[in-house]
């Protein structure tokens, strides 16, 4: 059991990186080719021919491009079919408009470089599925080096209509590789997944390397400039670092004087909100008569509070309300007498009035 397991996931790995591989191969390779010229891209290679694979209502239908004609699947034998496979360089599905969905999307160019994992991140933000929903295809449009945005065509296709699809041309021997829309020529294509299989998308990938070994000269006569231009970049992120450094530094100053300033104006504000105890002080040593003296003070939420002794303590009460410092005054206990000092004890609380108020 666990000797099937492993021998389970082993193809499973070798299948991925079968696909990955092709996936570069495809991207690499199309890329070279579009660096050559188009006059010396026709005399170096000749295009091969593709079965198009066109579903329609209950039927398929079959083209051998650019030289064949339409047939319908049904009346092919076999033997017909296996020899159209066998001519042709690609299989392709061809499905009609209505079971795809064309899009265009305006993202940041910063995401050119790794567009097809932006695309599989942000699917469900610009598109009704997830990725995991969907295979999709993109192409982008032409660049422009003052516009910090590029144009993205997006092609999908839900995966459960393709995959029954493939399953019932699996069972007939076709595998496409590649998915398109049938309606729109100028629709980006979709590249499907390795068949489970695997022999002959093999074949396949060995008929796609026709013509390898001028690839790899024209990779070598390519590889030098584009080293020499990586390298330049290198160094121009290299220098472009220290003023990045330098604005990031000078951002953190900035915070940090605005939490400073912050800071500031909060001590400021609850000094200011704090009632002055200097100028109460003042009030009341020119208030109060030379009999009387203070024992204890108490300044709170606006609210003062003195207690002491007093020759004539009843008079107390006018003499703090004729100040415009204090308000509402009134005494808080009864008067005693000391019979030690033969005065009167008192305990007065008062509102700080306008004039007390910071």
């Amino acid at each position: 059991m666990d000797g099937d397991r492993i021998t389970h996931r082993l193809g499973q790995y070798g299948r991925q990186l079968s696909n990955q591989l092709y996936r570069f191969w495809n991207w690499w390779s199309g890329q070279l080719l579009d660096m050559m010229p188009a006059n010396l891209r026709q005399r170096l290679f000749r295009p091969g021919q593709q079965l198009c694979i066109y579903a329609e209502q209950d039927h398929y239908r079959l083209l051998l491009q650019p030289d064949g004609y339409s047939q319908a699947l049904d009346d092919i034998t076999p033997v017909e079919l296996q020899q159209l496979v066998q001519k042709a360089a690609q299989v392709r599905l061809c499905l009609p408009a209505s079971e795809l969905l064309l899009t265009r999307l305006t993202l940041p160019i910063a995401a050119a470089g790794n567009l097809g994992n932006v695309l599989r991140f942000e699917m469900d933000r610009h598109t009704p599925f997830t990725a995991d929903q969907v295979y999709f295809g993109f192409t982008t449009g032409p660049r422009n080096k003052n516009n910090q945005h590029i144009e993205v065509n997006l092609q999908l296709a839900p995966k459960d209509r393709v995959d029954a699809h493939l399953a019932r041309l699996a069972g007939l021997g076709l595998y496409p590789a590649i998915l398109c829309s049938a309606d729109r020529a100028e629709a980006p294509a979709i590249v499907l997944p390795e068949p489970a299989h695997g022999t002959t998308r093999g074949g396949k990938l060995l008929k796609n390397l026709n013509g390898a070994l001028v690839l790899v000269m024209l990779f070598l006569l390519i590889a030098v400039p584009l080293y020499h231009r990586q390298s330049r970049i290198d160094s121009l992120t290299a220098e472009l670092d220290i003023p990045r450094q330098r604005a990031e530094q000078t951002a953190t100053l900035k915070r940090e004087l605005a939490a400073l300033r912050n800071s500031r104006a909060f001590i400021s504000q609850k000094r200011a909100e704090r009632t002055p105890t200097l100028p109460l002080l003042d009030e009341l040593t020119r208030q109060l008569p030379d009999h009387t003296w203070l024992t204890r003070l108490e300044l709170e939420n606006g609210t003062i509070q003195i207690r002491g002794e007093s020759a004539s303590a009843s008079e107390l009460i006018g003499l703090l309300e004729s100040s415009s410092l204090f308000s509402d005054v009134r005494f808080s206990s009864p008067i005693t007498n000391n019979p030690a000092t033969n005065k009167d004890r008192f305990m007065i609380t008062a509102r700080l009035g306008e004039g007390g108020a910071p």
